[in-house]
């Protein structure tokens, strides 16, 4: 067999749709030919290199690729992935050749369905064991070109925590990054529904008693009043440095240089560390602001300047030599009654034909 049938390539495909993306929006589409699998980048042109709307592409894009890869593992196929395979096609963003009968089965390929974020405010202890730790030090590691960190020691948990606050707190204190937060926020299918884009607000973990204000704080004429006493340190202390310190654990996806091949390999490493935490029966959520907005490019995307500057030197005086790309918080906590769905496959590959379950 040189290539999956089409019930397999439907099972692959459709695992690589539930990775996470950026606000639950895939920007791409399946071209399926014979034992070659592509995937084209529909937002127009990419963003920017350097920016952090880059970084987010790059990120989901390994993220798809890994979901892909480990699913096609269930049938002993090897994905051999290939980043911007042709530079006369710049929306060929990765091609993918199957080669079959050489790889191990991988065990995680059972999380992917399951995998989801909890945004839930309280993640309970205890600690995760050292065995634990251990089976999601090499989730990280099976992809190279990335490290993991942990920051709960005493002496980089504080300063992380100060750079989360500031870089959360500034998408509520900035009218480009306010209206990007919201958007993406669809309050039109109330607090009881999810949907297939975009995020429900039944599955961001705002307790019931704020769920009315918080609805209202996407008016810009209220934020930008309630900034005026401080309203946006407040969010972005509640947003998340209150999640992430009372979290038992902190840590951080980091590579040496910000080039698109290291953060599609990032992407990759965080999708196998979030599904070895889905495995072992543990909450995650992303916390990518404060990594994010660090890029040089942020600036050119509405990130200020001085905050850009700030958060570079205070990862640098945490991480020296090295460039975070993805923050996140670990424990434990109940399965959020309400996750983000996706379109289905035919929004993705409407030129594929496969059987129907």
């Amino acid at each position: 067999m040189a290539s999956p049938t089409p019930e397999q390539l439907r099972f692959i495909l459709e695992s690589g749709i539930l990775a996470p993306s950026a606000d639950n929006h895939h920007l791409m589409r399946f071209d399926v030919r014979d034992d070659i699998l592509e995937l084209r980048y529909t937002g127009g042109s990419l963003p920017e290199a350097g920016g952090y709307k880059r970084v987010l592409a790059m990120l989901s894009l390994g993220a798809v690729s890994e979901n892909l890869t480990v699913a096609a593992s269930r049938f002993a196929i090897q994905a051999d992935l290939a980043l911007f395979p042709d530079p006369l096609r710049p929306d060929l963003i990765l091609r993918v050749n199957w080669q079959p009968g050489s790889v191990a089965v991988d065990p995680l390929w059972e999380e992917i369905s399951r995998r989801h974020t909890n945004r839930s405010v309280f993640f309970r202890g205890p600690p995760m064991s050292h065995e634990d730790r251990s089976v999601i030090e090499r989730a990280a590691t099976h992809v190279s070109g990335s490290h993991l960190e942990w920051l709960e020691a005493p002496k980089l948990k504080p300063p992380s925590l100060k750079l989360i606050r500031l870089a959360e707190g500034e998408r509520f204190r900035n009218r480009l990054l306010h209206e990007e937060l919201f958007s993406n926020i669809r309050f039109d299918v109330g607090w009881q529904h999810t949907c297939e884009e975009g995020l429900p607000p039944a599955a961001l973990g705002i307790e019931r008693p704020l769920r009315h204000a918080f609805a209202w704080l996407r008016h810009w004429p209220l934020m930008r009043l309630l900034n005026l006493v401080g309203g946006y340190w407040f969010l972005g202390w509640r947003a998340a440095d209150l999640p992430c310190r009372l979290a038992p654990h902190l840590g951080l996806i980091a590579v040496d240089q910000g080039n698109d091949h290291a953060v599609f390999a990032a992407g990759r490493s965080f999708q196998r560390v979030w599904l070895a935490v889905t495995r072992l029966g543990l909450a995650l959520q992303p916390m990518p602001a404060s990594a994010l907005f660090s890029f040089p490019g942020a600036i050119q995307e509405g990130i200020p300047k001085p905050l850009q500057q700030h958060l570079s030197r205070g990862w640098q005086a945490i991480l020296p030599n090295r460039q975070p790309v993805m923050l996140f918080r670990i424990g434990r906590a109940d399965s959020p009654a309400t996750t983000t769905g996706r379109m289905p496959l035919q929004h993705y590959a409407p030129e594929f034909e496969y059987y129907a379950p």
